[in-house]
């Protein structure tokens, strides 16, 4: 009986030659650019001594960290390097949205908003001039500082009238919304649920459910438009 030969041509592809079949450049920054519920330095006053997203009982259980982890380890088998995660607070006037800093934006691959719930409508407030423009311009500016990267733009976690409008912007620029309504519409996305704070302003924020729910939201998202992308 003739042995047939042992197939030798055939190997297992690396990472590197991974990225080279891949039609997507590798995701090298995620840069996130958000208010209290991203990041809250420590404020014992209002019951708050952590130093991460709002209401979360810990710095790995916020959306920022979760996410983190999820979206490196989904991206690890897809590129040979893990990219760099980064917050950026107070770069954007989130009260009147009346200037905001293109910096975050001009290396970051993905870059993901959470702004707007600190927003303040002032007497003969209009949707249109007073938020819905401004934001577009906010994220044309983004757009004109690296034309090539991806913009989420979370939605508001208590008003829909916002989201609204931050969807009417995210339209007008081919940025993606991510809507959260329905998670801020479940009690038990909140921290006054889980009961581990006593102050109102920390307790309307997500609690650690809330967090994971926003990461999961996120995550989806931005994986759906990434295989899309290859």
């Amino acid at each position: 009986m003739a042995l047939l030969p042992l197939l030798t041509g055939c190997r297992t592809p690396t990472i590197g030659t991974m990225e080279k079949q891949n039609s997507r450049p590798p995701i090298r920054e995620v840069a996130v650019i958000g208010n209290s519920i991203t990041h809250h330095s420590p404020a014992p006053s209002i019951d708050w001594t952590g130093d991460w997203g709002m209401a979360a009982t810990a710095q790995e259980k916020d959306f920022f960290h979760i996410l983190e982890r999820r979206l490196s380890a989904w991206l690890a088998d897809r590129q040979a390097e893990p990219p760099k995660f980064s917050i950026c607070k107070g770069c954007v006037v989130e009260k009147d949205f009346s200037s905001w800093q293109t910096v975050p934006a001009q290396n970051a691959d993905i870059l993901v908003i959470e702004l707007g719930d600190n927003f303040r409508r002032c007497e003969g407030f209009d949707p249109e001039k007073s938020f819905i423009s401004l934001y577009t311009n906010m994220l044309r500016d983004f757009q004109k500082a690296n034309p090539k990267q991806r913009i989420f733009c979370v939605g508001s976690w208590g008003d829909n009238a916002l989201s609204g409008w931050i969807q009417t912007a995210c339209e007008r620029t081919g940025a993606h919304f991510v809507s959260v309504a329905d998670l801020m519409s479940d009690p038990t996305n909140r921290a006054k649920s889980e009961g581990h704070f006593t102050h109102g302003g920390v307790n309307w924020h997500p609690g650690d459910k809330g967090m994971a729910a926003i990461a999961d939201t996120l995550f989806n998202h931005i994986t759906a438009v990434l295989q899309n992308e290859q």
